[in-house]
C-alpha cells in the first residue's frame, strides 16, 4: 500500500541552504528526499507567505511566495491530473496571503548549484492573522531543532536515545543527528538570528523592482554572445543600490523560476 509522505513545516531559508539530495534507489520512483541544514529529511513541505510575483500562462503558472526569511518558488503545469492545482494557483493575485502544501522538485546544475521548486498539491488563501500563527508555528519547530542540534554538537557520542531523554521528540533527535553528520560546518547561529528577527510583514515593492533590474541587465548586456558577466552585473547593481549578496539571491531566484541560466562559470543568459 502506498504511504503518503508527511509534509514538513520549514522556512524558505532552510530549503535554500540545502545541499544534500539523496540518491533514489533503482526501484524507487518520484522525487528524491532532500536533507536540510536543520536535518529535516523531506519530500513534501508546508509553507505560508505572501504572493509577491505571478507569471500566469495557459500551460504553466509560476508564483513567488515570500515568507519572513526569503522566498519559495512555486510552479504548476496544466495537465489532466493537475487541473485543480493549477486553478488554485491561477486564482491567486499578488499580495494574497497563502497556505500551500506541495512536493519539492530539486535540481542540481553541472556546476553544483542547487535550486528548489515547489509543485503545489493544496493551496488556500488565508488571513494575515492565520499567516502570523503559522509563521509562529514554523519558528517554534525550527528553534526546537536548533536546540537539539546544539546538544548533539556538544557531545559527538550523543544519539537519538540520549537526545530524547533530554526531552526532544524522536523526529527532533533524528534531525539533530543528521544535521551533525551532514552540516557540521553550517552557520546555525546566523540562521537562528534570522528567524528570531523575522516577522510576517509584507514584502516591500523594491524587491520586485530589484528583480526586474537584474533581469533587464542580463538581457541587455550579453555583448559577446557568451552571457552577461557576473562582475559587470555586480557593479551595475551596486550603482542601483543593490549589494552583492542581494544580487546572488536574485540570481538564484531567476534561475529557480527559469528566467535565466548559467552558461558557464559566472556568465548568465536570459531565457
Amino acid at each position: 500500500m502506498y504511504k503518503r509522505e508527511p509534509s514538513k513545516w520549514i522556512f524558505s531559508r532552510e530549503l535554500k541552504d540545502c545541499r544534500i539530495i539523496e540518491d533514489l534507489e533503482p526501484e524507487e520512483k518520484g522525487k528524491p528526499y532532500v536533507v536540510t541544514p536543520l536535518g529535516t529529511r523531506v519530500k513534501r513541505v508546508i509553507l505560508t507567505g505572501t504572493v509577491i510575483q505571478k507569471f500566469p500562462d495557459e500551460n504553466l503558472t509560476k508564483i513567488t511566495v515570500s515568507d519572513p526569511v526569503g522566498s519559495f518558488y512555486v510552479s504548476v503545469f496544466q495537465s489532466e491530473f493537475r487541473q485543480e492545482q493549477k486553478a488554485e494557483i491561477d486564482s491567486l493575485e499578488v499580495n494574497d496571503t497563502v497556505f500551500i502544501m506541495g512536493r519539492i522538485n530539486p535540481f542540481k546544475t553541472t556546476e553544483g548549484a542547487m535550486y528548489f521548486n515547489i509543485n503545489p498539491e493544496f493551496t488556500r488563501k488565508v488571513s494575515q492573522e492565520a499567516l502570523d500563527f503559522w509563521n509562529i508555528k514554523a519558528k517554534y519547530i525550527a528553534r526546537r531543532k536548533l536546540y537539539a542540534i546544539r546538544e548533539a554538537m556538544k557531545n559527538p557520542e550523543s544519539d537519538e536515545r540520549s537526545l530524547t531523554q533530554l526531552g526532544y521528540t524522536k523526529e527532533e533527535a533524528q534531525c539533530a543527528i543528521r544535521s551533525r553528520e551532514k552540516y557540521h560546518d553550517y552557520d546555525f547561529q546566523n540562521f537562528e538570528e534570522l528567524i528570531l528577527s523575522s516577522s510576517s510583514k509584507r514584502p516591500e515593492s523594491h524587491e520586485i523592482e530589484f528583480r526586474q533590474a537584474v533581469l533587464d541587465y542580463i538581457k541587455n548586456n550579453d555583448t559577446d554572445g557568451k552571457g552577461c558577466r557576473y562582475e559587470d552585473l555586480v557593479i551595475a547593481s551596486s550603482n542601483l543600490g543593490i549589494d552583492q549578496s542581494k544580487v546572488d539571491e536574485l540570481l538564484n531566484t531567476l534561475g529557480s523560476e527559469g528566467d535565466i541560466y548559467e552558461v558557464s562559470l559566472k556568465r548568465y543568459k536570459a531565457i
